[in-house]
């Protein structure tokens, strides 16, 4: 069972074929509350594609504001509206949200603003945070920090990762994970295939960020999440494990982290796998 932590896709169909590649479950990450309804919908379909017997990923999605949006939507979400929004069963993550300075470099302030918004909205749900960064590594450990003195259960996963050993060991003095993009097989991504060779077993994830950055060797096609099978074989490489091992690992580790999903062997089968609100810790790998 592999797990696509974090994508972006708009049509069952790419969804049916991750399924039939053997990816069983995805967050289809949100990158705005005004278009969570469509991501809530395709949720609720391939819930009943699944418990009408059909083979469909367990799929759940995330609230935020994506640092892209920060500046706009300063004035009109708030932490309020970010936790009203994950409430919803199907929701399983505060974001995407965090620091962009390689696009964001006029507006800093206000994506600091708005990711300390994510950040209160994470200690106050219970949820782990789901995020973006670029060029901010300073200010980001820094908010992190912060916002775990106030919360000191406060969790999450920086998505995507590229950066360096240094801001690794950082995150992982958190507590936090680091997920694994088709980037690892890229030549030019040899750096960051280190720290996934180092970082703890437990605290790895896989992904997609589909419709971007599809791994070799699809390199310069659309991404979509069938092709996360890809970044497993490369993590199994470079830390020595099976392809099924690395598949086992990454998928507990994401129950561990989004603990308010719910396995499908963990009995709940009610016609709303992968909505449920009642999570289940499983044991680390």
């Amino acid at each position: 069972m592999f797990t696509d932590s974090h994508c972006h896709i708009e049509d069952d169909e790419t969804a049916l074929r991750a399924a039939a590649a053997g990816v069983e479950a995805m967050l289809n990450a949100g990158r705005d509350l005004d278009e969570a309804e469509a991501q809530l919908l395709m949720c609720d379909r391939m819930a009943r594609l699944r418990a009408a017997g059909g083979l469909a990923p367990m799929m759940w999605t995330s609230a935020g504001i994506h640092p892209d949006s920060a500046k706009a939507k300063l004035g009109r979400i708030g932490v309020d509206e970010i936790v009203k929004a994950a409430e919803k069963p199907q929701v399983i993550a505060i974001g995407e949200c965090g620091l962009d300075y390689h696009y964001g470099a006029d507006c800093i302030n206000e994506q600091k603003e708005m990711f300390a918004r994510h950040i209160e909205a994470a200690g106050v749900s219970g949820l782990p945070l789901m995020i973006h960064q670029r060029e901010a590594e300073a200010d980001m450990l820094e908010m992190l920090a912060a916002g775990k003195r106030k919360f000191p259960e406060l969790a999450g996963v920086i998505h995507c990762f590229t950066s360096t050993p240094d801001f690794a060991k950082e995150v992982l003095a958190l507590g936090f994970y680091i997920s694994a993009s088709g980037i690892v097989t890229f030549k030019s991504g040899a750096a960051v295939a280190e720290v996934f060779k180092s970082y703890p077993q437990d605290k790895i994830l896989i992904e997609t960020d589909s419709p971007y950055l599809a791994p070799v060797p699809y390199r310069g096609k659309t991404n979509e999440p069938a092709f996360v099978v890809k970044t497993a074989e490369k993590i199994a490489a470079i830390r020595g494990l099976t392809v099924e091992e690395t598949a086992r690992i990454t998928t507990g580790n994401f129950f561990n982290l989004y603990h308010k999903a719910t396995r499908p062997e963990s009995g709940s089968d009610d016609g709303s796998a992968g909505c449920s609100v009642l999570g289940r810790k499983v044991q680390s790998v």
